[in-house]
């Protein structure tokens, strides 16, 4: 059963239309499930082959589904899904100790994780789109793996102007005993690191997904509120950390110099527009010039 925002059910409740329209979306994302599925774990031996994991088991498998309207950024019925499998498996491969990497704190990083993910899977921006799937250690030998698809309805009759978006999440979750074996540490702070750089990602995606029309001004705006309230919140917990730039910095300058290119290259189509858009334009510049969207904490 998808989990539905309430501002889509509220239609669906009071409208046939809106629910046969939301019904096509499941359908159109469930008749995806297997091949979604055979990309998902295509991907997952993709990364374990490039971490030099050989021996990593499956623990637990699953999917579920979630639909709102594109400016909406609400998984907490999905992410606390997710993290309560996450627990479960740890809990019953290792019953007497505590559950590392599931206090409060890894719970609040690993929800992030999930939103990250899940919105990316929005965005037609091609480096945003690029972080619909994740890899995360969540605790020597405990791996957690998420990808997401989304499909979209625009009917201005039935859901007014905003487009309604259906996001089927996959998560799967792996043990290996050889990377117990080789890692000593483990920190939350790469957790984080990781998605304050995915969250800056998607930001500079708002703007080119406001230039290509998928969102309005209002929406960008809403979004960009929020992804910067998030923004700092991670910024405020890496300082509390004493982060000192634990992710591969050439890895970070690449993926979010791509990003800003992006961006940029769309500015000009947006000065192009209403006072609004132009205005935006100058607040990404300023941000860029200076060098809000860089990891610095």
């Amino acid at each position: 059963m998808a989990c539905t925002a309430g501002s889509v059910k509220k239609v669906a409740d009071n409208h046939v239309k809106a629910a046969d329209e939301i019904k096509k979306l499941e359908d159109a994302l469930k008749s995806q499930n297997d091949a979604n599925k055979t990309m998902f774990f295509s991907e997952i031996d993709s990364h374990l082959a490039s971490a030099k994991i050989t021996d990593a088991r499956q623990l637990e498998y699953a999917s579920d589904m979630k639909i709102e309207y594109t400016s909406e950024f609400s998984l907490d019925k999905i992410a606390a899904v997710v993290v309560s499998v996450l627990k479960a498996a740890i809990a019953a491969n290792n019953p007497t100790s505590p559950t590392p990497g599931m206090d409060k704190e890894a719970i609040e990083a690993y929800t992030m994780v999930v939103n990250t993910v899940a919105e990316a899977a929005k965005s037609s921006s091609q480096s945003a789109s690029s972080l619909s799937f994740s890899m995360s250690r969540l605790c020597p030998g405990m791996f957690a793996f998420l990808m997401a698809k989304s499909t979209n309805i625009l009917d201005e009759d039935t859901f007014g102007s905003e487009a309604v978006t259906a996001t089927s999440i996959f998560y799967r979750v792996m043990q290996s005993i050889d990377d117990i074996k080789n890692q000593a540490e483990w920190g939350l702070t790469v957790l984080d690191a990781q998605n304050l750089l995915n969250m800056k990602v998607l930001q500079l995606g708002l703007t080119q997904r406001l230039a290509e029309g998928e969102i309005d001004i209002d929406t960008w705006v809403e979004l960009d509120s929020k992804y910067e309230g998030i923004i700092q919140n991670l910024k405020d917990r890496l300082a509390e950390h004493g982060w000192e730039g634990s992710l591969d910095e050439k890895m970070t300058f690449t993926v979010l110099n791509e990003s800003m290119d992006e961006t940029i290259t769309t500015l000009d189509k947006l000065r192009g527009m209403s006072l609004r858009h132009q205005n935006i334009c100058r607040l990404i510049e300023q941000r860029i010039s200076s060098k809000h969207y860089l990891m610095n904490i």
